[in-house]
């Protein structure tokens, strides 16, 4: 079990799946991989990665699923979600710096493969 407060790691997935959404809609889904998240956002997922790197991923999991929930409006495909993911952790973010490829690679096939 992780030290980290239910309610902030909650918060924190909540803002991912909103921003999945955000950025699909104000950029389209063709483009979503090639966007970058809010630094603040993958900010906090590198956070949670850096206390407790399997709470990250269920974070991101549950993020990618609800960004994807086909009772939403604009549910953002799965693939797009992860791809943008990837994409955003690739960017740096201080303190935490820039993921390499590989490093963000393993992070989201984590991600993906926890999705039951």
């Amino acid at each position: 079990m992780s030290d980290l407060p239910a309610g902030v790691t909650g918060a924190i997935g909540r803002a991912l799946a909103f921003n999945l959404r955000h950025h699909g809609q104000q950029f389209g889904m063709d483009n979503l991989r090639f966007t970058d998240l809010y630094v603040d956002v993958i900010k906090a997922l590198k956070w949670v990665h850096s206390v407790d790197p399997a709470m990250a991923v269920r974070v991101a999991r549950r993020a990618l699923q609800d960004a994807a929930d086909e009772g939403d409006k604009l549910p953002v495909p799965l693939k797009d979600s992860a791809l943008c993911l990837r994409h955003s952790l690739t960017q740096s973010s201080v303190p935490y710096g820039k993921w390499s490829e590989d490093q963000a690679d393993a992070f989201v096939t984590a991600v993906l493969l926890d999705i039951n």
